[in-house]
């Protein structure tokens, strides 16, 4: 179908973060499976219930709009979950593989923002201030969520640098 007004590009776009959230709902037991830390384990499970609640509010906005999501797919978040397994064929170690599971996971949550940002900007255009409104809940979450990934992903940075140095420093005695 298609795309010739404002409201047609919005429920595209609807269709796609809708998808997008579809797939990191696949994907984030498989990082809770991967991850050694506890805090990062729980993390990655609060997220899998406010992604299943993103999707909700999703499907509310849908139904408010009463349109239909569109068959799609999200490239973008696709072309991570590739990433990510492509980075298996390279056999990291633990350590390596937790710190690229943090990267995507933050390259995911920008992804997000930014399509979030863009969504709620449509929703208020189209003059749908509950959409944004609900829309708005799910960029609030992945936000908290990307400052969470920052946080973790630079303790463990430290930390292995610290530990490589460590190692570095016994190996030349």
């Amino acid at each position: 179908m298609p795309m010739t007004t404002p409201r047609d590009l919005f429920i595209h776009e609807l269709s796609d973060a809708l998808s997008a959230e579809q797939q990191i709902l696949k994907m984030l037991p498989e990082l809770q499976k991967e991850s050694r830390i506890p805090e990062v384990q729980q993390a990655y499970r609060q997220h899998e219930q406010e992604t299943q609640h993103h999707v909700q509010n999703l499907q509310t906005v849908f139904q408010q709009l009463g349109e239909k999501p569109e068959a799609t797919t999200c490239f973008a978040v696709k072309g991570i979950a590739e990433e990510h397994k492509a980075l298996h064929k390279e056999r990291p170690s633990a350590d390596v593989l937790e710190m690229a599971n943090l990267g995507g996971a933050d390259r995911t949550e920008h992804y997000e923002m930014a399509m979030y940002t863009g969504l709620i900007q449509m929703a208020k255009d189209l003059g749908q201030p509950q959409s944004a409104q609900l829309l708005q809940q799910n960029l609030d979450q992945e936000m908290a969520m990307a400052r969470r990934v920052e946080a973790f992903a630079k303790t463990l940075g430290k930390q292995m640098a610290g530990a490589q140095m460590a190692g570095a420093a016994g190996g030349g005695e």
